[in-house]
């Protein structure tokens, strides 16, 4: 086993805790994710939440960084750090993080950052669902993961507003633990989040050569990344009508929309593209339910992060009655960003950093064949297995220089909940170095 890593939550740009209420309204990934009702906590003592940021610019950094210790939760219990970081004043924004340090050799671990789809959604999900520590069971307790990657204003509006504000929090992350300032440190995420994580890396490669807190950013992973809005959208047809999800009439139905989308992104009509991606009647998004029947996976969120509610939780990660939202007031705020492309700062990554993408074979919503780059077309695909006395093949893997493409069977948008073993190896490999050989298996 190479090093283990350290899992990093700073959680999505979605500012899901907060004292205000969240305007309702329907997320761009409704469809994929039936996100709870944001709610206050039950009937007892949550605590007081907890703000970082006047600890550290006061130089009281240890007091703050035991203060943010995560206390007693119910089950099974692991030291963990979870906090607030003031990201703009003014507007008291503030992003919150649930930082995971590596349960082996966690001064050598690489630092991962992981960030949630969208926009708007939590990275609770990926804690309690994909690949944190915990396991949440019907009873609201905790049990540990067998393959935990641990072994209205004031908004963010568009891309350049999350890397300056993840950017920031990053910076106080790093004062707060100065020891794992110089570990290796990766942006990682799914979705939406292939949006965040370009968007924190370009800023940090701008910023990080005159920044007095140095970042060691050695690279990137975007699983099911929805970068390119325009490229991808055009791409849905054929691959909708390939699976065998829509016949020959509703193929040309959905040209007809997305053709529409495509024209929309190229005027800069942002939201009308957005519209037609997401709430017309037999566009991609709406697909399983209205026409398969296939039944939606993603509601199981709303069991899983109940546990956030109860008082002695909430105590306990420091956030007192702090309202829970459901991320609908981010999305509203990032509607205009939605369907525009980071496409020239991927470009950016690429020519400086590794980076790593990975897709679910069984995936939809950002499937793997409408992300393909020029670089992985001349590249050979290796066979890839767990062990080699595997009998199962676990997915295959495009490699271009620094630069890989990992295909994990048997998985959906969700990969790490559909494929734990096979995700938490994948990202072992490219942290560590390993990566994948030829005739490996």
């Amino acid at each position: 086993m190479s090093k283990a890593t350290v899992l990093l939550a700073l959680l999505s740009l979605s500012i899901t805790l907060e004292l205000g209420s969240a305007h309702k309204q329907r997320s761009a990934v409704r469809g994929m994710v039936e996100r709870i009702k944001y709610a206050t906590p039950s009937k007892g003592d949550p605590g007081q939440p907890l703000f970082l940021t006047p600890y550290i610019e006061s130089g009281r950094t240890e007091e703050g960084r035991q203060l943010s210790l995560v206390g007693p939760l119910p089950g099974a219990s692991m030291k963990s750090y979870f906090s607030n970081l003031t990201v703009n004043k003014t507007l008291n924004s503030n992003l919150f993080f649930w930082f995971f340090p590596a349960q082996m050799q966690p001064e050598n671990a690489p630092v991962l950052l992981w960030l949630q789809e969208g926009p708007g959604g939590t990275s609770m999900f990926g804690i309690f669902v994909e690949h944190g520590p915990y396991v949440v069971d019907q009873n609201l307790r905790l049990s540990e993961r067998k393959f935990p990657f641990t072994d209205d204003t004031g908004y963010a509006v568009n891309q350049d507003d999350v890397g300056r504000d993840f950017k920031f929090a990053l910076i106080q992350f790093f004062q707060l633990f100065p020891d794992y300032q110089k570990n290796d440190f990766y942006a990682t995420g799914e979705s939406y989040a292939g949006k965040y994580v370009p968007a924190i890396r370009y800023y940090i490669h701008i910023h990080n050569p005159t920044a007095k807190v140095k970042i060691s950013f050695k690279g990137v992973a975007i699983g099911d990344g929805f970068c390119d809005p325009e490229m991808m959208l055009g791409g849905y047809v054929q691959f909708l009508y390939q699976i065998g999800l829509v016949d020959e009439k509703q193929r040309d139905y959905v040209q007809q929309q997305t053709d529409l989308g495509v024209i929309y992104i190229q005027q800069k009509k942002w939201t009308e593209a957005f519209e037609v991606r997401i709430r017309g009647p037999h566009t991609e998004l709406q697909f399983c339910p209205t026409v398969t029947g296939c039944s939606n996976f993603f509601n199981m969120l709303q069991c899983q992060l109940k546990s956030l509610l109860l008082p002695e939780v909430r105590k306990s990660i420091h956030v007192g009655n702090l309202t829970f939202h459901d991320g609908s007031t981010v999305e509203k705020h990032l509607l205009e960003d939605v369907m525009k492309t980071i496409k020239p700062w991927l470009a950016i990554l690429m020519d400086n950093y590794r980076v790593r993408r990975f897709h679910g074979q069984l995936d939809i919503i950002v499937a793997a064949p409408l992300t393909q780059l020029e670089d992985y077309k001349n590249a050979e695909r290796l066979v890839r297995k767990i062990h080699p006395q595997d009998k199962e093949v676990a997915g295959y893997v495009h490699q271009a220089g620094d630069i890989y493409q990992v295909i994990v069977r048997s998985g959906g948008h969700i990969l790490p909940y559909d494929q734990p073993e096979r995700s938490w190896d994948m990202t072992d490999r490219f942290t560590s170095g390993k990566g994948w050989k030829k005739n490996e298996h």
